[in-house]
């Protein structure tokens, strides 16, 4: 099977780590992938074996040498060069494949209105996009919004990464198959974390900007933590802090790869995840702290659940907090159980079960 992607650009978002991962597995599989993306984009940031096609405006399909690595999406070209380039690119080199897959509102479009023979098209809704466009500002956000409630209309077979999307608003998908994991990097820790009276122990979150994420929850859970216990720490992965912010016993690490980032995950005691919107939804941070056997605080993202994590109200420092100090407050059996059914539960995201799930999915 030949199997085409067609994205904006590479980037560090989950999202992009979940194509490579899928691209890799098809390509062991005996599979030929390709992501096709335009010229100026930045480097795969998760690797992949996979071919990459380059375009450029023009949609001109180039081979290394012509290619023009210039300065990235948003310095080197509106977004209307992007998706026209995309679409006659498709144009050229779409036919070749048997699947298209698009995987983003606005790859979407190109994907939709172009004819590629018999290639069969598919969207791969990783998330309800308007949702997140709305709570930004400004005309382009409103725009953006707008073009991803469209996608969800457009004449492409969709697949969900959440049973939460099945029938959520305007997705028509009939299908759901989440991210996965992959184990041999995002594995259980050798023993659970433990707690003493004067024992230090460690809080850790993603740091994100987005107001969306909740991280200035986690922050404020820590704080009253802080007031209360001078054992407490905090270890944020990555900064993106609130402008200003700072604490004595808080620290920001920058894993550089995923293997950092497990050991990350591995770190600290108690893992919080935020979020504020869409729960129900996969969320990496849940899913990866789970595999590695850290404790998760969450607002309820997949796979999370009272029988495995710590489900907390949105939007709810307080409740952060309380279960934070409950989870210390455990003893190790009732530990131990909790972390074993968190390890239970993510068997069905690995990586060689999600790919194969895609592939019945592509064939029927």
């Amino acid at each position: 099977m030949k199997i085409l992607i067609p994205v904006i650009g590479f980037g560090a978002a989950g999202g992009y780590r979940v194509l490579s991962e899928l691209a890799n597995h098809w390509q062991s599989d005996g599979h030929l992938v390709d992501f096709l993306v335009d010229e100026r984009s930045a480097e795969p940031y998760f690797p992949t074996r996979a071919g990459i096609r380059h375009f450029d405006k023009n949609g001109r399909v180039l081979d290394k040498t012509s290619r023009n690595k210039g300065g990235g999406f948003s310095s080197s070209g509106n977004a209307f060069s992007i998706y026209r380039g995309m679409w006659r690119a498709l144009q050229h080199i779409g036919a070749g494949y048997d699947i298209i897959l698009a995987n983003h509102s606005l790859t979407a479009i190109p994907v939709a209105l172009v004819r590629v023979g018999l290639a069969r098209k598919f969207y791969y809704v990783q998330a309800y996009e308007p949702e997140y466009y709305a709570l930004e500002k400004g005309k382009k956000a409103l725009i953006l919004k707008w073009f991803s409630i469209l996608s969800y209309k457009l004449p492409l077979r969709q697949i969900a990464n959440a049973p939460i999307y099945i029938g959520y608003r305007g997705v028509r998908a009939k299908h759901w198959i989440p991210p996965g994991v992959d184990e041999t990097i995002f594995y259980r820790r050798p023993s659970p974390p433990s707690f003493g009276p004067t024992q230090p122990w460690t809080l850790g979150v993603i740091g994100r900007s987005e107001p969306s994420k909740g991280t200035r929850y986690a922050l404020d859970a820590f704080e009253e933590l802080a007031r209360i216990d001078p054992y407490v720490r905090l270890k944020v992965a990555f900064g993106n802090l609130p402008e200003g912010w700072h604490h004595d016993r808080a620290e920001v690490v920058i894993p550089r790869n995923d293997g950092e980032l497990a050991e990350y995950y591995r770190s600290v005691d108690i893992l919080i995840a935020p979020g504020t919107v869409q729960l129900g939804a996969c969320h990496y941070p849940v899913l990866e702290a789970m595999a590695c056997g850290t404790p998760v605080v969450t607002t309820g993202y997949l796979p999370a659940d009272n029988d495995n994590s710590w489900i907390v109200p949105v939007a709810d420092s307080a409740a952060i907090t309380v279960a934070a100090l409950s989870i210390k407050a455990m003893t190790p059996d009732a530990m131990q159980r909790k972390l074993d059914a968190a390890n239970n539960s993510i068997s069905a995201f690995a990586w060689g079960r999600v790919s194969e799930n895609f592939l019945e999915l592509f064939k029927s």
